[in-house]
């Protein structure tokens, strides 16, 4: 096993008097579940334990808000939704027209910030003549404000680590047992890495 120093993902609490700082789908102190609408999620360094089996944390990939720098993610659904009137539901582009926005575009994320340009330059649906209004992608954006420039799409996504709950046991708890208290320190087996340290080794 090894400890390491990663970015993990945390949601903070919007109830009242809280702001409790959680990764699971609720909050463990007042349970209010988590939304995305309405609950912000950032990133927080801490160490970790990696290389354990079942794996108590694990790499994903999220988008971070170029305005509010808040964490969400990007899904082809997001992305095949947005291409639709939200009036009616059919496609806002021709196939050819949507091939030709998408020209190079190796990535969703890419695909995601083509399209974003695409529809701002679509005023009404060519279906039922509906106008079209270009929102954020960022869930926490309010709807009563223009967007910016990028829709909220960074340049590239964010590594992130996220709890798996494979175990209810987190870091501090682990520490409570015998075996990590038996000897001061860490064992020797176990090493502490910083996320900047293991993209050295990679490379």
């Amino acid at each position: 096993m090894r400890l390491r120093l990663a970015p993990v993902e945390y949601k903070t609490c919007t109830t009242a008097g809280c702001e409790m700082k959680y990764e699971g789908a609720q909050c463990p102190k007042c349970r209010q579940a988590f939304t995305p609408q309405q609950v912000v999620k950032a990133l927080h360094d801490r160490l970790i334990l990696v290389d354990v089996d079942p794996p108590l944390y694990e790499q994903t990939q999220r988008c971070r808000c170029t305005e509010c720098k808040n964490l969400f993610d990007l899904s082809e659904h997001d992305v095949i939704a947005r291409a639709q009137c939200a009036a009616c539901g059919k496609p806002l582009f021709q196939r050819a027209q949507l091939q030709k926005i998408w020209q190079e575009a190796e990535t969703l994320l890419q695909r995601a910030r083509k399209l974003d340009r695409a529809l701002r330059q679509v005023a009404a649906c060519p279906h039922c003549a509906q106008s079209v209004t270009v929102k954020s992608w960022c869930p926490l954006h309010d709807p009563s404000t223009p967007p910016g420039p990028t829709g909220g799409l960074p340049q590239n996504l964010t590594v992130v680590w996220v709890r798996t709950f494979h175990t209810a046991e987190s870091l501090e708890e682990l520490q409570q047992r015998e075996w990590l208290e038996d000897e001061p320190g860490l064992e020797p087996e176990t090493e502490i890495e910083t996320e900047a340290e293991s993209e050295r080794d990679d490379a």
